[in-house]
């Protein structure tokens, strides 16, 4: 049965890996050490890393950044062990009911690069195991007044996604802090600016410095649920101009059933929540425990400042940026104890946990190529294979054959790009139609090039792939 580590065991980890394993994985030193004076690793894994490599995906998986979720740092090192060993004996893995063949650990050391950050706040969670157990923020002491409380921002509230939540919501969103908070006797005190701590920085330097990110994963406790953008308001793929970046809707995000909902594309909405149910699957696969996907804002309030939503954002405010899909998985839930963030400290609880979610972490590495075909730009070519096109603001993304045109004399090639061209068409003519039946259409649309598209990659009927 898997220990409780503390944050001196959880680099220990990550060193004895890099030593064990150093044609598979390396260490990276973060630019930031902690207002304890803590420096922080991450651990990047895979065979025959080249960062300009564009046909290779990139995933990112944090944890450890609310001190008192107890086991996201053992859940995530135990992750990376359970690979790296699998790899090298050329074996597959098991958990519960959920198999994972030699074959997909292959392909996640091969054609993936994972990035492993477990412990985002050694801080606070060296506080948490050793002297305050439910405490959740970092150590900060920049607004301490007194009162012990006061000490420390909530590292989930920091990122620069609305983070001046004041302006961008509706007061009444407000009145629940789990949105944020300006008040540092509260646990979800935002800071004093966006990336005001070493810990939210450190994150960033990664997203800024991964070649070729493509899937972010922050891993909490606890309500069984794998979420996926946004989280800030309800969905809607109709309206691209109700999105955080218009200032003209500053005072009216947050709240459910309004006339306000964060735009999403039908394609990003698709493949978010496609890559959740993924996650979701392998993880009942293992024991049957029941998991949700779900939008992030179905959590049950709003929040802003958060490492997901400021993931997905990055490349709608930074349109040189990647893509990345981004996703929070809540393990365990809150029925399993009177104290369900430290039911990990009990042996047995941690290593179903671990059961439960590590398959869950494997699947989303496999979707991570799938996902890179989806938001590839433009001038791409991804296994073997190219986009043709690329509507711009929405984002879909269709491919062709490896000389990347469409008009190619290849009899079968011709019939393809014809095919996906006259669904293009027939997506543009109905692109601004309103309501739940313009919904459907799209869908049905982008379904049928997905089908074209797959057809096409396996070999399809007088294809040159076979």
């Amino acid at each position: 049965m898997a220990l409780l580590m503390n944050t001196t065991e959880i680099e220990s980890a990550l060193v004895n890996f890099e030593r064990t394993y150093p044609e598979l994985c390396e260490r990276l030193l973060l630019p930031e050490r902690t207002c304890e004076n803590r420096s922080c690793h991450a651990l990047r894994i895979g065979k025959n890393y080249d960062p300009d490599d564009t046909r290779r995906p990139a995933v990112l998986i944090i944890g450890g950044v609310h001190a008192r979720e107890w086991g996201g740092p053992d859940i995530i090192v135990n992750f990376v062990g359970d690979v790296l060993r699998a790899y090298s004996h050329g074996k597959g893995l098991q958990y519960g009911d959920k198999i994972i063949s030699a074959n997909e650990i292959k392909a996640i050391l091969e054609m993936i690069t994972v990035f492993a950050f477990p412990c985002v706040n050694p801080d606070g969670v060296e506080f948490s195991h050793t002297a305050t157990f439910m405490w959740r923020k970092n150590r900060n002491p920049a607004r301490f007044n007194g009162d012990p409380d006061s000490i420390g921002v909530d590292i989930n509230r920091n990122y620069d996604f609305l983070w001046d939540y004041k302006t961008c919501f509706h007061p009444q969103a407000w009145q629940d802090s789990s949105l944020a908070s300006d008040d540092p006797l509260k646990e979800t005190f935002h800071g004093d600016r966006p990336f005001s701590e070493p810990e939210t920085r450190n994150v960033k330097w990664l997203m800024d410095n991964i070649p070729n990110l493509t899937v972010f994963l922050d891993l909490h406790s606890v309500a069984g649920d794998v979420l996926f953008s946004w989280g800030n308001d309800q969905n809607q793929s109709f309206d691209p101009s109700q999105t955080f970046t218009n200032r003209a809707y500053d005072g009216k995000r947050g709240l459910r059933d309004d006339s306000y909902g964060e735009y999403i594309s039908t394609a990003d909405l698709h493949t978010a929540s496609s890559i959740a149910t993924a996650i979701r699957n392998a993880i009942g696969a293992a024991r049957g425990r029941p998991y949700t996907a779900v939008q992030a804002f179905g959590l049950g309030y709003p929040t802003s400042g958060a490492s997901d939503d400021y993931a997905f954002s990055r490349h709608i405010v930074h349109p040189s940026l990647p893509r990345i899909l981004a996703f929070t998985l809540e393990f365990n839930f809150k029925s399993d104890g009177k104290k369900p963030f430290l039911v990990t400290k009990d042996p047995a609880v941690l290593h179903n946990t671990m059961i439960d979610v590590i398959p869950g972490l494997l699947a989303l590495c496999l979707e991570a190529p799938a996902a890179l075909l989806r938001v590839a730009p433009v001038d791409r070519a991804v296994s073997g294979l190219q986009v043709v096109h690329q509507k711009g603001e929405a984002g879909e993304i269709w491919l062709g054959g490896a000389d990347a045109k469409i008009q190619a004399p290849d009899p079968y090639r011709s019939l393809f790009a014809n095919q996906v061209w006259h669904l293009m068409n027939a997506y543009e003519a109905i692109a601004s139609m309103p309501g739940t039946a313009g919904e459907i259409a799209r869908e049905g649309i982008l379904s049928a090039m997905q089908r074209l598209a797959a057809e096409e990659r396996k070999g399809g009927p007088g294809s040159n792939n076979k």
